[in-house]
């Protein structure tokens, strides 16, 4: 994408980045009893300011990645089966209809969608040069590049082509293989760090699968300590439009607006320690049809801060979320070889990764004893991250490699179900569309002179 002036440029340093940036300021500001009369020499002001620097850039490349996280994951939920969205301002239900255009809100010319995914990865190749030419130090580099690669990834998970730096649109393999490149250099760079080793590792190993490019993906899962984890950090605020910078959005499409629920076809019957709901009856949803709409009022599910089994907590505005980690490892681990990848693990070893994580859900042991382990493991890693980012590319990669259609279809979920979850005697109308991926938008077409 042409770097240009997004509207609202100036929140690049958004508030999420600026109060970062401010925290970093206010501790390397500690640096200032250094240049006492004992210390005089040791640490300049200029070094001081040099640190100064680093760590705002590397806070602007984290900062704008949260924002984009932060849409995304919740819109690619809306676009799948994991949720049922429905807001007053219908054009953000196009996601949840799966009838998402190129052109107009939500997705192009009003700041949202695609303008933060792409705003994203600039701000971290941004920080990374500037950081470069500051001759930070590699661990801040590192850092600045796991995040520019993440929010690379962003792209290839989601938009059906994307261009990278003003260049023509390229198919998602190609932008996994330019994220891969990021994330090596992060590894070297990194120095053995091992919070920036495991995640440029993690986000190395998703971007195979995402490619299909088993081995690899099996190679550098194995490098990840199964017991990493890394957050996207949000901070609570009284202010309802921090959504977009500072608090968790789920906490406001569910504890002050309800808006997302889940869908009463897969959850009247359905119960799983992971993905905690009020089982009391379904709420009513806003409904821009006759029918009413209902769905099922989620709390805290496992991937987010603050779970725990059974848990009755609404999504709280500072919840983080897991969005890397040792656990997706061994998810990768386990796919790539039940599809012919060479040295991960045989079936004995994936059913017992399987077990153990069905005893999570179930709170005590609850072997699988039927025989699709592909489809076992994909329902448990729908289980451990729900909310979380990761069903939609998971959509693209099942039916794209694996001939598996797991898009919701036919009737719209939530339309006249009664408080019980049972759906109306007659269905209604209203069915979803077939977008499975995010165009370009229609504002980059007409300002890229490299896109026909």
């Amino acid at each position: 994408m042409r770097p240009r002036r997004a509207k609202g440029w100036e929140t690049v340093m958004n508030r999420t980045t600026r109060a970062r940036a401010i925290g970093i300021l206010l501790l390397l500001a500690a640096c200032d009893n250094l240049l006492s009369v004992e210390q005089r020499g040791l640490i300049t002001e200029e070094q001081i300011k040099q640190q100064r620097l680093v760590g705002a850039a590397v806070a602007a490349a984290e900062g704008d990645y949260h924002i984009a996280f932060n849409w995304v994951a919740h819109s690619g939920a809306a676009a799948t089966d994991e949720m049922i969205f429905s807001h007053p301002w219908t054009p953000w239900n196009t996601y949840d209809e799966r009838i998402l255009s190129a052109t107009g809100c939500p997705h192009d010319n009003c700041g949202f969608g695609y303008e933060w995914m792409q705003q994203a990865r600039v701000t971290g190749m941004r920080s990374v040069l500037q950081l470069k030419t500051m001759q930070a130090s590699d661990t801040a580099i590192a850092h600045a590049l796991d995040y520019a690669a993440f929010s690379t990834v962003l792209l290839a998970d989601y938009l059906c082509q994307a261009p990278l730096n003003g260049g023509p649109a390229l198919d998602p393999p190609v932008v996994y293989d330019s994220a891969i490149t990021l994330f090596q250099e992060a590894v070297q760079r990194a120095g053995g760090a091992t919070f920036l080793t495991n995640l440029a590792n993690v986000g190395i190993a998703r971007s195979y699968l995402n490619k299909n490019d088993l081995n690899h993906a099996i190679e550098y899962a194995q490098k990840v300590d199964p017991t990493f984890t890394a957050w996207v950090r949000y901070v609570d605020s009284p202010n309802f439009g921090d959504w977009v910078n500072k608090y968790n959005l789920w906490h406001r499409s569910t504890a002050l607006e309800f808006t997302s629920a889940l869908d009463p076809a897969e959850w009247r019957t359905k119960r799983d320690l992971r993905v905690p709901f009020m089982t009391d009856s379904t709420e009513g949803l806003f409904s821009p049809h006759p029918e009413a709409r209902r769905g099922y009022f989620p709390y805290t599910p496992s991937s987010f801060e603050g779970w725990t089994p059974g848990n009755r907590d609404t999504i709280a505005g500072g919840a983080d979320i897991r969005f890397a980690s040792g656990l997706e490892a061994q998810y990768i681990m386990a796919e790539a070889s039940l599809h012919g990848g060479t040295g991960g693990w045989d079936n004995a070893t994936v059913l017992t990764f399987i077990n153990a994580r069905r005893a999570v859900g179930a709170g005590a042991a609850s072997p699988y004893t039927g025989t699709d382990l592909e489809g076992e493991l994909r329902e448990q890693r729908k289980m451990d991250f729900y909310f979380a980012g990761y069903r939609m590319p998971d959509l693209i990669r099942y039916k794209k490699y694996d001939s598996v259609n797991l898009w919701p279809t036919g009737t719209i979920g939530g339309y006249g179900v009664d408080r019980n979850g049972a759906p109306p005697a007659t269905t209604p109308p209203w069915n979803y569309g077939n977008v499975e991926c995010w165009p370009i938008a229609q504002t980059e077409v007409i300002t890229n002179p490299n896109i026909p």
